[in-house]
């Protein structure tokens, strides 16, 4: 008896160092990933913010060695979205394409919504799209100062609740007296208008006035940013003009995770995120169709965020209202 209690006692206290050995190695959760991820798309298929967000999913996916299954959720102009990939389970597994600045817009008029901006856990960003300030190529304006110098108010061509909130703004930070003419159907639409004489001129994405110009039908009086564009060579910078702020302006293709990930996982994701950006599946996409890409990590993400915020906050009473 004495021989089977001795037994019993040694192979129990084997068995609970090998379990210590095993609790104090195991980490606090399994590998990552596991199993496939989720990526929220707040849009319907087909339009730009989904073609941006599969061509990165694949590329992830690539990078991680587990397939990025695009789900879009679509409607109350991306708040959706936006709310089903704050309310995630935080285990890594769900992350979403988020539209700025359209989640922060409802948020500034007063909006109850379901998510933080300031709670997001920020991944990267695959672009950033600024704007320009153009008129038309027989203009005798060729500068912002030019604009101001004549002391009348001057009317602008605007598409959409974005295109109207950033010509209002830049009227606004300049110190311009402004009519903004909405209700055209698309930014090629508004920017007939200012050919046409119907407008001005026209805060419009750098990239559309870029494609529009290929006859050489509009001049740039201001890039509300501080990077060149070929396209408009000689027009005037951001901070060259004075208005340095108006480079926070555009629509970030911005990646994020809900609130609670672990660090580990967030970085192993910002990580493959980084990998897949400079991949040459998305470089040759970007070159092919035209897509411009810009890169940005977390922390720079951030900051470019929390620029922006401030720019709409200041002009949130001017950005909602009707012409």
């Amino acid at each position: 008896m004495k021989r089977k209690a001795m037994s019993r006692y040694l192979m129990g206290a084997a068995l609970l160092a090998m379990s210590a050995v095993g609790l104090g190695s195991a980490p606090a959760h399994a590998a990552w990933p596991d199993h496939n991820l989720t990526m929220i798309i707040p849009a319907s298929p087909g339009g730009g913010f989904d073609t941006y967000a599969r061509v990165l999913g694949k590329a992830l996916g690539d990078v991680l060695g587990v397939q990025v299954l695009p789900d879009n959720v679509s409607g109350a102009a991306g708040q959706r979205g936006a709310t089903a990939a704050y309310t995630a389970r935080p285990d890594g597994y769900t992350f979403a394409i988020f539209n700025m600045p359209g989640i922060v817009q409802p948020v500034l008029a007063g909006q109850q919504v379901k998510y933080d901006v300031d709670k997001i856990d920020w991944i990267g960003s695959m672009g950033f799209e600024q704007y320009i300030v153009v008129v038309a190529k027989d203009s005798p304006y060729k500068t912002i100062a030019d604009l101001k110098a004549a002391g009348k108010k001057v009317t602008f061509a605007a598409y959409g609740s974005s295109g109207v909130a950033a010509n209002r703004i830049l009227c606004s930070e300049v110190g311009l007296d402004c009519q903004v003419i909405s209700g055209y159907p698309g930014n090629n639409d508004a920017l007939l208008g200012v050919v046409r004489g119907d407008a001005v001129a026209s805060v419009t994405p750098i990239t559309t006035a870029t494609s529009f110009n290929t006859g050489g039908d509009l001049r740039g009086l201001l890039l509300m940013s501080d990077e060149f564009v070929e396209a408009f060579a000689g027009t005037q910078l951001a901070s060259e003009s004075g208005y340095p702020a108006l480079a926070n302006l555009g629509l970030i293709r911005a990646f994020g995770l809900p609130p609670g990930v672990p660090a580990d996982i967030h970085d192993a994701l910002a990580d493959a995120f980084q990998k897949a950006m400079v991949s040459d599946e998305v470089k040759q996409w970007s070159a092919s169709t035209n897509s411009p890409l810009q890169p940005m990590g977390a922390a720079q993400l951030k900051t470019l965020i929390a620029g922006q915020t401030e720019l709409l906050t200041k002009y949130k009473d001017i950005i909602g209202t009707e012409n």
